[in-house]
């Protein structure tokens, strides 16, 4: 086990007595010769020792599962609530974000909400199959006046290419989501685990010290800044008012298959024919009239998805760098991303 209690920190603890038994040495040898560096380095040395040590029983003290950052994450989660698995359960605001992203949905402020990936997926079911049985009438000739064949795949097609740009733009909201979940999910399972008692006892050496302060730094963005982050996003996305439908895509699919019905007999006499040619012009009018409302509608609310999916996590993505930063800083560690200098 590596996590808190765990041998990782152990190991942290035997480096630590090691390095203070280096520092010790180091500056008893210094006034023995009188040589300022190791004096210096003796000093430099026992003054980490105290900080990390310092620092080793604060990471304790608060990762702990009933331990100050547990509290405070759950008070500031305490209006929100998800199910998730329970390797999440360590952590609440990791579990709120799984579920606010891809898990079962998620509760805020007393009023659930599906979460993005269904909301994604289930529109994108609707569409897809509204495409095909469009792409289905758009393929069905008839023969006018036994004649002229008739064909309307150059009117549907129009219909069908904006279908399928939605769907497209919908998956690649599903895979991004997916994505930021895997994430959360690897995070909540190492970053406690493994990367902070690596962390822990990279910042002991000498050599390493400024690698295990990026790390801690790191664990703390990771672990607690990123998935509160997502809680503020879910707040922020559901004063966004936008919804969609099943019915919406039933009446669509109503104005397909009523076309279907129209151009469905095959053959058409010349008795007959005008009054059905009127019969499908009337419709293809009707459903173009009722797909630029649909279309109105659906761009709204694939909007609404895509700031869920990739404008806040942008955000979120940005706050976590300047936390890691920061607290990287704190730590002694001086490790930047010049892609985000600008920042």
């Amino acid at each position: 086990m590596y996590g808190i209690n765990g041998s990782g920190f152990n190991v942290a603890i035997v480096v630590l007595a090691i390095m203070f038994t280096i520092g010790g040495i180091a500056l008893g040898i210094g006034y023995a010769v009188n040589s300022r560096k190791f004096k210096d380095f003796g000093r430099e040395e026992l003054n980490q020792c105290i900080i990390n040590g310092v620092l080793i029983s604060s990471l304790v003290t608060i990762f702990l599962p009933s331990g100050m950052l547990t509290s405070l994450i759950n008070s500031i989660t305490s209006n929100s609530s998800a199910q998730c698995p329970s390797y999440l359960l360590n952590n609440a605001a990791i579990c709120f974000s799984y579920g606010y992203l891809a898990g079962n949905g998620y509760t805020l402020s007393g009023i659930s909400h599906p979460s993005i990936l269904y909301q994604s997926t289930s529109l994108m079911a609707g569409l897809f199959s509204l495409n095909a049985l469009f792409g289905v009438v758009g393929s069905v000739q008839i023969s006018a006046f036994d004649v002229v064949g008739i064909s309307l795949s150059q009117a549907i097609a129009p219909i069908t290419y904006q279908l399928q740009n939605f769907i497209k733009i919908l998956g690649t909201v599903a895979a991004g989501v997916l994505v930021q979940s895997a994430v959360l999910s690897v995070i909540a399972v190492t970053a406690v685990n493994i990367l902070l008692p690596l962390g822990i006892v990279l910042r002991t050496f000498y050599p390493t010290r400024k690698l295990g302060g990026f790390l801690v730094g790191t664990v703390i963005g990771l672990y607690v800044v990123l998935p509160l982050t997502y809680v503020l996003n879910a707040s922020v996305i559901n004063s966004y008012t936008a919804s969609f439908s099943n019915s919406t895509i039933a009446n669509m699919s109503g104005y397909a298959s009523g076309l279907a019905a129209h151009i469905g007999k095959g053959s058409l006499s010349s008795a007959s024919g005008n009054s059905v040619l009127n019969s499908i012009s009337s419709a293809i009018t009707s459903i173009s009239g009722a797909f630029s409302s649909f279309v109105a509608y659906v761009v709204d609310y694939l909007s609404y998805l895509i700031i869920a999916a990739f404008v806040l996590p942008a955000f979120s993505i940005a706050l976590t760098y300047l936390s890691i930063r920061e607290i990287s800083g704190i730590l002694g560690s001086e490790m930047t991303f010049n892609l985000f200098d600008i920042i």
